[in-house]
Parts: structure tokens; sequence; C-alpha cells
């Protein structure tokens, strides 16, 4: 008798369990930390004088010119937003083919494509971390001389699985990888002056850093609602890519979602130990009917591109964003952090 109460007390604590941690219709995240710290170098690093040559076709060749020289060969954007850093996002395309290009005083100072039928020149989507390391230089420090001043990007073992970088002459590559698949994602081509404005990795300087001049209010929140569209699009971009279906825009999710990133920031900022506002209950507040959903905080990301890189690289933040049960997606951005709530909700003639 005491040996069949003593099984069914074990087989009810694991039952228990499992309910607890398989069956839970909410699932919040730990917010990602952005990687990236600036601190000063007092001894100049020593520049090298073999810089690959800068490739002769694809979208690098942008870079530097007048941006009318691309309205030619892609006509008008689908919008114009502003970035954090003082200039322009010019935004084309949709799931397959999505591209990001900087634009600041009529001059492309970066271009950004990802998707299923883009052309990456000179590198190919979905090119293996394997073969590109097989067929170009690259390396863990990379050094960026603007004047009298020297710029080092110091690449950690996780960018050098996700996030390389590649110095050409008069432009430099980022490529994002899928460090699950060891794919290639996307790729960046970008400017120097503009590369280290963004500080997208830890980076060292000799002189002076390179300061970006501080939105207004108002200018803050035309950027965080531009960044939380390209996040929504990318994030649909990268389902596309892994054969997902697309996941549809929610303006009350959309709303919940910003109140949230908004209130942990605030929280963050105020070194609060108060407990985070309850999501499950955010939701129902708001009238956002769901059957499961799901929360991922990117905190201190250079802009959108980086954000959706660096979910797509963390097992449990990939794990919501490339999520075959969610059906809706609503995306937020304040300052430089981002947040994604993901929810699973039945057609109304399920529900009725």
């Amino acid at each position: 008798m005491l040996k069949a109460l003593l099984r069914f007390l074990v087989l009810f604590v694991i039952l228990l369990i499992g309910f607890f941690y398989f069956d839970q219709p909410v699932k919040e995240n730990e917010p990602l930390k952005g990687p990236t710290k600036t601190v000063p170098n007092t001894t100049a690093p020593q520049l090298s004088g073999d810089v690959q040559q800068r490739p002769k076709t694809g979208w690098s060749t942008y870079v530097g010119k007048d941006i009318s020289t691309f309205e030619k060969k892609m006509g008008q954007p689908i919008r114009k937003g502003p970035s954090a850093y003082g200039f322009t996002w010019w935004v084309y395309g949709d799931e397959n083919q999505y591209m990001l290009v900087g634009v600041e005083k009529d001059k492309i100072n970066q271009v950004y494509v990802t998707g299923t039928r883009v052309d990456f020149a000179p590198f190919k989507m979905g090119q293996t971390l394997d073969e590109l390391y097989r067929t170009t230089i690259t390396d863990m420090e990379v050094n960026i001389k603007i004047q009298q001043n020297i710029y080092t990007m110091v690449l950690s073992e996780e960018d050098l699985q996700s996030r390389l970088l590649i110095m050409y002459n008069g432009v430099l590559a980022q490529l994002y990888f899928d460090s699950a698949t060891k794919k290639l994602m996307a790729v960046r081509y970008i400017d120097g002056k503009t590369l280290v404005k963004q500080k997208p990795y830890d980076m060292t300087y000799v002189g002076e850093v390179i300061e970006t001049k501080k939105p207004s209010s108002f200018e803050q929140e035309k950027i965080n609602q531009e960044n939380a569209q390209q996040l929504f699009e990318l994030s649909n971009v990268y389902r596309e890519i892994n054969d997902l279906p697309a996941l549809g825009k929610d303006g009350k999710l959309s709303e919940v979602t910003s109140t949230q990133l908004k209130g942990l920031v605030m929280e963050r900022l105020a070194k609060s130990d108060a407990p985070d506002t309850d999501l499950q209950s955010l939701l129902k507040e708001n009238d956002v009917d769901f059957e499961e959903t799901a929360e991922n905080i990117a905190e201190d990301y250079a802009d959108a591109a980086d954000a959706i890189s660096g979910i797509l690289n963390s097992e449990k933040h990939r794990q919501d964003l490339l999520n075959v049960t969610y059906n809706h997606l609503g995306t937020a951005s304040f300052e430089n952090n981002f947040a994604q709530i993901f929810i699973e909700q039945k057609p109304e003639s399920d529900s009725k």
C-alpha cells in the first residue's frame, strides 16, 4: 500500500512539473543583451597596409554614391524613415527581397540586404561559414582610421560565428550568419564613419569618439516607430527564409508591446526591484485574445537589423521567432531597445 502511494506521488510530481514547464500559455524570455562596449585605448594599433580590393559589382558599389544612382536602378522606396544616427532609411522590397539603404545628405552610407531572392554579390545567400573562411580574409580586430582617430572593432567568439566584419578598400561588409545552420542570412555594406557611429561591436579608440546628435523627443518617437516597423518586416523575412508563414500585424498587440518595452526600460533606468509587468494581464486588459504568447526583448542593439540577428542567434529567442504556432506579432522600439510579442490567435469562426 505504501509503495503504491509513493509511486502515485512520484507520478503526480512528474506530471505537475511537466504541466508547469510545457503547458504554459505565456513565455517571457530573459532580455537579450547587446554585446557591445566602447573604451579608450592609450596605444595606437599598428595599421596594416594590406586591404582587400573593393568588389567591382554588387550593392557595395553604391556606398558613397549619390542616392540618385540607386533610384535609377530600384526606383522609389516603399517608405523613408528616420534613423537614430542622423541619416534617413530608404526601405525597399518585401519578405523575399528586403533592403535598407542609409542616406545622409543625398549620399549612401550603407546598404543592408536580406531575403530569399536578393543578390548578395560577391557573396551568396545560404553560403556557409566554412566556405567563407576558405575564400575570404577575416580578422578578430578591424582598424578604421578617420582623420587622426583610430577605431578598432573587436569581434568576440560569438561574432566570429554570426557577425563577421570584413574590410575592403573604402567600404566594410558585415556578414550576418545563422549560427545554428552556419548559413549566410544577410549582408550590410557600410562606410567606416557610419559603422563607428553605430558601434555594433566592442570598440576601442585612440582620439575622439564620433557622437551623434541626440534627437528631440518628437524625433525619437518617429525613430522608434520606424525601428519597430523594420523589426516586424525583418521578423517575417527571416521566417520566409526558414519556410515559415508570415505573421499578421495587430494594432492592439503593437500597443501592448510598446507599453511593455517602455515599462521594462524605465524600471531598468530607475534600478527598480519592482516586479515586471505581467504580460498575460497586460494582454487581457487590452482585449488581446490569445491561446499562447511569448515575448522577446533585445537591449542595446544598434538597429533593427542587428537586433533580429541577435534574436535569431539566441536559442530561446530563436524558438519564438521561428515558432510555427504563432500567427500574429507585435513589435516595438524604445531608443536602442527592441521587443517582440508573439501570439497564437484562433480565427473568429473557431473561437465561437
